[in-house]
């Protein structure tokens, strides 16, 4: 009985709430309206883009074959591995980060980062 520890009420960091404000400011409407705008114009312009077939180069040299406009760094990794796909953070086309989920547009050459990488670091602790 006098062994056990009590808990600190307080102390720590944040209150001890969830931290999601209710109701929610009038901006985040606005915000999610201007992305839902956005992404839509995106989607289009997306479907114009002709798609033809492209070189995805990988660091070892090995080449593989994708599509322009739709295959993107994510479905690369995961067609190497599940483990690979699942880990990787970032990627770098033609030494550009590149997000997992945008599509390769031509020929390239892609690396795909992880969270032991200091550019995998600093994206996970920016996003």
């Amino acid at each position: 009985k006098g062994n056990k520890k009590e808990k600190k009420k307080g102390g720590g960091g944040g209150g001890g709430g969830t931290g999601e404000l209710s109701p929610w400011p009038s901006y985040i409407q606005d915000r999610l309206v201007m992305f839902d705008r956005l992404y839509l114009e995106y989607e289009q312009y997306l479907q114009t883009r002709e798609r033809k077939p492209i070189k995805i180069t990988l660091p070892d040299g090995k080449e593989i074959e994708g599509e322009s406009w739709t295959t993107t760094p994510f479905e690369v990794a995961r067609g190497i591995s599940e483990g690979l796909a699942n880990n990787s953070v970032i990627s770098k086309v033609d030494g550009v980060l590149w997000d997992l989920e945008r599509p390769l547009e031509r020929d390239c050459s892609i690396e795909l980062l992880n969270f032991t990488s200091k550019e995998g670091k600093e994206v996970f602790w920016h996003s």
